[in-house]
């Protein structure tokens, strides 16, 4: 895992900019702390920062081919690496055993249609010196970041966006429509294009290549969930594809730990870790009363976390860490997550990964996480709930309470009702039948919601130098996922039918069919969070005029006027604002 970055400039100048280069590898050390490397070239300049998991002695980068024509940035893990390596060896003398280097040979023979046959998370940078054109590529589902810009005369990019703002043109500068998403629909926010003006992320599943022209971007494997009629694997191929994937995951020279949440997902993972050898050390997020919380209000955490993840880790085997969360930090934790997500905090669970990053950092390089089960396998169960289903609309009201001023959108629900439809009939799917409904449901959760999800797990990890690692986005797992129909991932009226069919003799059963319930946040939060909001309007009240209907926003955050859940998350979505609106100087429309 890694920190990559660097600047094409085919007019040539860029060996005399050595000083700009440290600059942005400097900006990426957190995402690496165990090495760094640069290559300056006239044309092309790269940096890496390292975070060793795999040949600590042989994972240098950048790496060069050994006729000098091919030089890569890599970020991320291959997990059929060694079979590459095989398959690769009549054309390529390895000298190292790090993935790295694997990846390179597989570019050098097979150029672009390497891509499909790369198991893992990955986003990474190729040069040509020959023909002076670069390629990069990110994984299907984009659990790996990779974000660029054009400038005047250069192409950037960077692991993460917050590293390229010193090499944009002007001061960073909010870009309004990203803006406006993360206050509007923050669960299907900051995957589209990042929230400062200038840059732009590659989409997951796609490549691009910088030439003299200018810049293409394409898909390569863009990954979509199967029709009825396609044969879905059975409980026990499904199980037996996990099992893999989680010890193809496990690989490392480094202490490798689990998030284990007591939930089907994670101890899922966890139990298969397990039973593959290994003794990790599990670690649970625990935050003040969350045992004495009425879970029957709460929109997607269903129940307390806390019996089921000790549960879990007596029955499994596993040395338990609870990470508790002391509210009396509230203030500077809101500050610290919206510092760390470039893309602005849209959960408050983001509280709760940057505590569990932080304890479990500690410990291991790296942590297994059961990111990405609901969204390929029918977890959530507002799927059968034919309310939340019946257009996006659903789930805009379902999760968010806009206060966006009506000058700027009359009816912000609308605006992004009307945008997501766009999106899914472009994809062939309507919402005229209820079977479409779910499906195109599904399609704004795997193109909107999951790299959401996927992007902060990654922010927030590696802010503290650690590596999440996630078991269902492994690729031969993702084929067979992407043949269970909904009809069978909910069948019976029950959210991921077939996974839980697959867990059967893993887990205790009342784990098994627990429903799903996402990652906790401090329910009893809210008088703090009214008061730490109040304080961040009153800072940056004027700045926010134009975007935020501040008095009522104000309003929210009157002492002992109670708050609801969709109103206590928007006031945490404000003061995470203000907090990076700062931290970053970025000038508001």
């Amino acid at each position: 895992m890694c920190g990559i970055g660097g600047i094409v400039r085919h007019a040539g100048g860029l060996q005399h900019e050595r000083e700009r280069l440290v600059g942005l590898r400097d900006r990426l050390r957190h995402r690496g702390p165990d090495g760094e490397g640069l290559h300056l070239d006239e044309q092309v300049a790269l940096v890496h920062t390292r975070l060793a998991l795999q040949d600590p002695a042989g994972g240098e980068q950048p790496l060069r081919s050994p006729d000098g024509r091919y030089t890569l940035v890599y970020n991320g893990e291959i997990y059929d690496a060694e079979a590459l390596r095989a398959e690769l060896a009549d054309a390529w003398t390895f000298r190292t055993r790090c993935d790295t280097e694997v990846v390179l040979a597989a570019y050098v023979r097979w150029g672009s249609a390497c891509l499909p046959r790369l198991n893992g998370m990955f986003a990474f940078f190729v040069w040509d010196a020959v023909h002076a054109v670069g390629f990069a590529a990110r994984d299907r589902l984009g659990v790996k970041p990779f974000v660029y810009a054009r400038t005047r005369d250069s192409f950037v990019f960077a692991s993460e966006a917050k590293a390229l703002l010193a090499e944009l043109e002007s001061p960073p500068a909010v870009a309004l429509d990203a803006l406006l998403e993360v206050l509007v629909v923050p669960c299907f926010s900051g995957v589209e294009t990042p929230l400062f003006e200038g840059l732009a992320y590659l989409p997951p599943g796609h490549c691009l290549r910088v030439t003299r022209t200018g810049v293409d971007v394409w898909a390569w494997g863009e990954y979509t969930p199967c029709d009825e009629d396609d044969a879905p694997p059975s409980p026990e191929r499904l199980q037996a594809a996990l099992a893999d994937a989680v010890r193809r995951t496990s690989i490392a020279d480094a202490p490798v730990g689990v998030y284990a949440s007591g939930g089907l997902d994670s101890t899922l993972v966890a139990s298969l870790m397990r039973r593959a050898g290994a003794q990790p050390r599990a670690f649970t997020v625990a935050f003040a009363e969350q045992d004495r919380y009425d879970y029957t209000r709460s929109l997607i955490v269903t129940s307390d976390d806390g019996p089921f993840a000790t549960l879990a880790a007596e029955e499994l085997g596993l040395d338990q860490q609870l990470v508790p969360v002391s509210r009396a930090q509230l203030g500077d934790d809101l500050a610290t997550v919206a510092a760390h997500d470039d893309a602005l905090p849209a959960w408050e669970q983001e509280l709760a990964q940057h505590h569990l990053a932080r304890a479990a950092a500690v410990h291991c390089k790296a942590v297994l996480v059961g990111d990405a089960a609901d969204e390929t396998h029918y977890g959530y169960h507002f799927l059968l709930d034919a309310e939340a289903t019946r257009s996006p609309r659903g789930i805009i009201e379902r999760f968010t309470t806009p206060v966006v001023r009506r000058e700027l959108l009359p009816d912000p629900v609308a605006h992004f009702d009307a945008k997501y439809r766009r999106l899914t009939e472009g994809a062939g799917i309507g919402w005229d039948h209820p079977d479409d409904r779910i499906r195109a449901t599904t399609w704004l959760i795997l193109r909107r919601w999951l790299p959401r999800l996927l992007h902060n797990g990654d922010i927030h990890a590696m802010a503290h130098s650690l590596e999440a690692r996630v078991p269902f986005a492994d690729t031969e797992l993702l084929e067979l996922a992407r043949r269970v129909p909904p009809s069978l991932g909910l069948r019976g009226g029950v959210e991921k039918w077939l996974l839980r069919e697959a867990a059967r003799g893993l887990m205790p059963e009342a784990i098994r069919l627990r429903k799903k319930s996402a990652l906790p946040k401090d329910q009893g939060v809210a008088p703090l969070l009214q008061r730490e909001a109040s304080r961040a309007l009153d800072e940056a009240g004027p700045s926010l005029r134009r975007v935020i209907d501040l008095e009522r926003a104000r309003a929210l955050c009157k002492p002992h006027r109670p708050i609801d859940e969709r109103e206590r998350a928007l006031l945490f979505r404000l003061t995470c604002l203000v907090h990076w609106a700062r931290t970053y100087d970025v000038r508001m429309p």
